[in-house]
């Protein structure tokens, strides 16, 4: 077991949102929350290990219906580093005792992985411990190595199966089977390869695995390199159809003249244990056929998210180091952050590599340490990683074209081959070394960057001219000197033993100092890191012993502290790297739970979200009470307590800052009053209640928690915890939705949404009349038959400060051709839009969503969607659909709004958006209009192009769109974004319901221009218009005055087609292109 200090329970970084949800088996759908960029996308299902099903488009939580037997389950979501996590109540408990794997309930990653329901109808798992006895679960392959097995579980069965593994006593862990991601000319000489190559070490019968996406054998740079190769993937060969592991591969051993490898005469073993992505079982499996055919190296250019606890894959690690002295070189991961080191780089055994320049600065996006949990000092070593040329895979998709056989490609990745060809030689030069060795002397010998921490460089950068030399190391190579608990009057110091080993033939005689950075590089106090003795001798063939001390009184400042002991003498100069978390302050939090008859609550939940730190935990404990160590700072705080399995008490508190004078919460459910809603239609049927609370700071929206009742609210009761806050800084929303009694064929619904600010209302009771409530009269052009409708309409809580949070709707089924009745609360702090979906089964094919409106009490609105022509549009937003930050080009343009302007998405059978610099490609996606794109710093000519087919069946409509838009664009500074000029052009024709023009008559087609708000755009003066009567195979120009355009159709049916072009004032230009855009006849 890897000796890390891990917490206990869950505790997690980076909440930017939390939301709870408590549903029956009515689904609610929830608004958008997110900038249209990141929800564009299609809408994805994900059934979850508990078989409850949810409904997501990017961030944003859509839909959530429970499993079978589970109604009334209680869910709570929140979102952390951009990813949506839902979290059914049951799951809690489990989750905090480490029973489940938390990726279990990441939908971002579950769709990212391909584990939605479209792309897979099993959930792919890890158990540790004795063999499952649930019977749902398929066993797909055994993982002795680290006493698990991989398998599966089908979604239909997920519900009992995830019952029975919870419950399974002989079950450790349950793990998702995640996915990890595949993270030379002058690189190889930098490391100073040339020097041990005239030495004669070329890694001659040594053995280097390559655990990646294949290996490309064909190449001229690997022929006769590869001895062995396995397929652990589910694709049906070996073949590198990423390029990834050719590339790698060639860094290691290429034998090519130009881009010759670290260790051009090594041997390569191939294992495959990617395709796309990499699946952990399939990783481990690979691990352990590596080290058992013999390889001395195993390179492993991938990795993940770290967590404080021993994943699979570093137990593997750790496991298979210690039985075969194999070394694992793994990349460090490429997040660019400090305590963002990826497993499992993180694991003890591992050689962590990150990555640097040509002139040995650290690279932007190298991961840093320290490590989580316990503050050890990560990564271990550095090599080139920028823009490394190496062989390119025949069927490859990755990296800047080089020639035509290699591709340049950054990353850790790159830099962590070079350590492995590293290795290689060292094993050549000592063949009776283990893996450990192999580490010291490499991490001994690697070349320091004075103005970089251990954090980012470990001992520096990796150093062969230094290495086939080195007889000195150190034993451990580097040291954790562990967690100080706050307060640090009564801390103790800590001291670390470790050896230095001396190989050479004489003895050395070293001096011993501490070379050490505080938080944020600031010097460090004398005292806190000592090391002694002060001098040693070592003998030849022998070692000498030493101790690091930290003392955690003689600091300042609390936080992390890296050093190094550095051991120096004649021409040695040994490194090893020392790290120290000397806690913030901190408190142990005590939460007491109170039910409605005033005992120990049984069942209760908290979820606790720092606003200054981000952290999120779920708490889990004893009978009424539970306590999690919290650093002092504000905090928000949601409580939920049960009386008797059915009266449920929502506390939330907005406010809680952690300090000395407060260690406890105490939430009492007889401090909470019922909520109450009553609607003018006494044959109203409740759908569901909905609670929303949102904190803001500075003007800044930073939390929300939330939570939907299934029929409204029944027994839920509310109260407030903590201080009252600023109108500003604080907002509810309580929000409820009905069906009501039919007009004739047309549907009544009720939605009701209400604000409140400062503070959480003790209990809430509601009975407008309809005289208080706005109507709004909603009309549905035809659509294909045979399709389902659904209509929302999405409150949005406004906060004062700016900013909001979306609610979430009742579907309401609806006919095309057909009309809605609604009737809404005209509340000052809340805004409505609407949205239509067209769905093909349970699947949507297209929606069509309104802006924000505001309804005032006693007027009537009217809405009318899905009339043609559909094609690109820019429709008020809040959030920009072209714009930079930094060197990021983010893009969003809906393709398929109707004629009302409505923003429109539709699926697709086939896409593509590509950005170009100067004419340059810099970046391609396969989504419609969609993208985010890095581009190389300073101002340039910029053309976005983007196209898209609608999936067969979907509308006759628009079946093909395509655009391309031109403007120019600098860096902007710092982290604000800057919206670009962009320019759509909506065609309006009045055309019969059917969507259809006159024949052989002069069709007026009136052009509304739009453009995004905020950019620099110039007025458009005069813009071109085609026709197209034979689907885009042929144009002509019409007539165009002012902002209208003059078909003149055939006498003949048909379809027309439409393009527009034109440029504004500034020089910015359009052009769109919407195919069969009306009908003939």
């Amino acid at each position: 077991m890897n000796p890390r200090s891990r917490k206990r329970g869950i505790a997690w970084g980076a909440a930017l949102l939390a939301v709870g949800l408590a549903a029956g088996t009515a689904t609610a759908t929830a608004s958008p929350v997110s900038p249209p960029s990141r929800v564009g996308g299609e809408r994805h299902t994900v059934t979850l290990i508990t078989g409850d099903r949810v409904v997501v488009a990017g961030q944003s939580l859509l839909s959530v219906t429970p499993g079978r037997d589970r109604d009334g389950i209680t869910f709570y979501r929140f979102l952390r580093d951009g990813r949506l996590h839902v979290i059914p109540r049951d799951a809690a408990r489990p989750l905090a005792e480490g029973k489940l794997d938390l990726r279990l309930f990441d939908v971002t990653g579950l769709v990212d992985a391909g584990y939605d329901d479209a792309k897979r109808d099993t959930v792919p798992l890890i158990i540790t411990g004795d063999q499952p006895q649930a019977g749902g679960v398929q066993v797909t392959r055994a993982l002795p190595t680290i006493g698990s097995v991989a398998a599966r579980t089908a979604k239909s069965e997920t519900a009992g199966t995830y019952q029975a593994l919870v419950n399974d006593p002989g079950v450790k862990k349950i793990w998702l089977d995640g996915i990890r991601k595949p993270s030379l000319d002058r690189s190889v000489a930098q490391i100073g390869t040339p020097t041990a190559w005239q030495a004669g070490y070329t890694g001659k019968g040594v053995k280097v695995a390559v655990l990646d996406s294949g290996v490309d054998q064909t190449h001229p740079d690997l022929a006769g390199r590869e001895v062995l190769e396995r397929n652990f993937s589910e694709d049906p060969d070996t073949s590198d159809l990423v390029g990834h592991g050719t590339h790698v591969a060639a860094t290691v051993a290429s034998a090519g003249v130009k881009y010759r490898g670290v260790a051009p005469d090594a041997q390569i073993l191939d294992g495959k244990v990617c395709s796309l992505d990499c699946a952990e079982s399939w990783i481990v499996d690979g691990m352990q056929w590596a080290a058992d055919q013999g390889a001395d190296v195993i390179n492993m250019s991938l990795g993940g998210t770290d967590t404080p606890e021993v994943d699979p894959l570093e137990q593997a690690i750790e496991t298979l180091s210690a039985r075969t002295g194999t070394l694992f070189v793994v990349a460090a991961g490429n997040s660019g952050a400090p305590e963002t080191l990826s497993s499992p780089a993180s694991a003890d055994a591992a050689l962590a590599v990150g990555a640097v320049n040509r002139d040995d600065s650290i690279a932007d996006f190298s991961s840093r340490g320290p490590r989580v949990g316990d503050g050890a000092p990560r990564p271990d070593i550095t090599a080139p990683g920028v823009d490394i040329v190496a062989a390119k895979s025949s069927t490859g998709r990755i990296g800047t074209p080089v020639g035509d056989k290699y591709v340049a490609v950054s990353g850790t990745s790159m830099a962590t081959p070079h350590v492995a060809g590293a290795a290689a030689l060292i094993a050549q030069q000592h063949p009776d070394w283990n893996g450990a060795q192999i580490k010291a002397t490499l991490m001994a010998s690697a070349k320091n960057n004075p103005a970089l921490t251990a954090f980012d460089q470990g001992t520096g950068r990796v150093d062969l001219t230094k290495a086939i030399t080195t007889t000195v190391t150190a034993d451990p190579p580097s040291l954790a000197l562990g967690l100080h608990k706050w307060p640090h009057d009564d801390d103790t110091p800590s001291g670390k033993e470790f050896a230095i080993r001396n190989a050479g033939a004489a003895p050395v005689t070293l001096d011993l100092t501490i070379d050490a950075k505080g938080p944020g590089s600031a010097p460090v106090p004398a005292g806190v890191f000592t090391v002694s003795p002060a001098t040693v001798t070592v003998p030849a063939g022998g070692e000498a012993k030493a101790t690091v001390t930290a003392d955690p009184r003689a600091a300042t400042a609390d936080g992390a502290y890296s050093g190094t002991v550095v051991a120096s003498g004649g021409d040695v100069r040994l490194r090893v790297p020392v790290g120290l978390n000397r806690e913030v302050e901190s408190y142990d939090v005590t939460f007491e739970f109170v039910d409605a008859a005033g005992r120990p609550a049984v069942d209760y939940f908290a979820l606790v979200i720092g606003l200054d730190d981000g952290r999120s935990v779920i708490l889990s404990g004893d009978v009424g009470k539970a306590t999690t160590r919290l650093p002092i700072g504000e905090y928000m705080v949601v409580t939920e307590v049960l009386t008797d399995g059915t009266k449920s008490a929502v506390l939330p508190m907005p406010s809680l800052r952690v300090g000395r004078d407060t260690t406890s919460v105490v939430a009492d459910a007889r401090k909470a009053k019922p909520i109450s809603i009553t609607f003018p239609d006494p044959k109203a049927e409740p759908a569901f209640g909905d609670l929303l609370l949102g904190r803001s700071r500075n003007g800044t929206l930073v939390a929300g928690i939330g939570g939907l009742y299934a029929g409204s609210f029944g027994n839920v009761s509310i109260g407030h915890l903590g201080p009252e806050l600023p109108a500003e800084d604080f907002s509810m929303m309580v929000n409820t939705h009905a069906t009501g009694t039919p007009v004739g064929t047309t549907p009544v619904t009720y939605r009701f949404a209400w604000a409140e600010h400062g503070k959480v209302p003790t209990g809430f009771v509601r009975a407008p009349a309809k005289r208080e409530l706005a109507e709004v009269r909603s009309e549905f052009a035809p659509g294909p038959d045979g399709k389902r409708y659904a209509f929302a309409g999405y409150p949005m809580l406004a906060f004062p400060s700016g900013g909001g949070l979306g609610g979430f709707s009742l579907d309401t089924a609806v006919t095309a051709p057909g009309r809605s009745l609604d009737y809404t609360t005209a509340a000052p702090d809340v805004r409505w839009a609407w949205s239509l979906g067209q769905f093909r089964g349970e699947a949507i094919e297209a929606q069509l969503d309104t802006p924000m409106r505001t309804h005032q009490p006693g007027r009537t609105y009217r809405e009318r969607f899905n009339r043609p022509v559909f094609g690109p549009g820019l429709p008020a937003s809040p959030y920009p659909y072209l714009s930079r930050t930094g060197d990021l080009v983010d893009f969003f343009v809906p393709l398929f709004g109707d004629r009302d302007g409505h923003l429109g998405r539709s699926v697709t059978s086939s896409a593509r958006t590509r950005l170009l610099r100067n004419g340059t490609v810099v970046g391609e996606t396969a989504e419609p209009a969609g993208g985010q794109f890095a581009v190389p710093p300073g101002a340039a000519e910029f053309r976005v192009e983007t196209e898209t087919v609608r999936a067969p069946g979907v509308s006759e409509f628009s079946t093909a769109v395509s655009g391309a838009w031109t403007f120019r664009s600098d860096t902007v500074p710092g982290d604000r974004y800057a919206p670009l000029p962009l320019t759509a052009v909506r065609f309006t024709p009045a055309l019969d319901a059917n969507g259809a023009a006159p024949a052989g008559r002069v069709l007026r087609v009136p052009l509304v221009v739009e453009q995004q708000q905020g950019a620099a755009n110039g007025r458009v003066d005069r813009v071109r218009v085609e026709v197209s009567f034979d689907d885009g195979k042929t144009w002509s120009t019409v007539p165009v005055i002012g902002r209208t355009a003059f078909v003149r159709n055939p006498a003949t049916t048909g379809y027309a087609s439409l393009r527009v072009k034109g440029s504004d004032r500034n020089g910015n230009t359009f052009e769109q292109t919407v195919i069969r855009a009306y009908k003939i006849g």
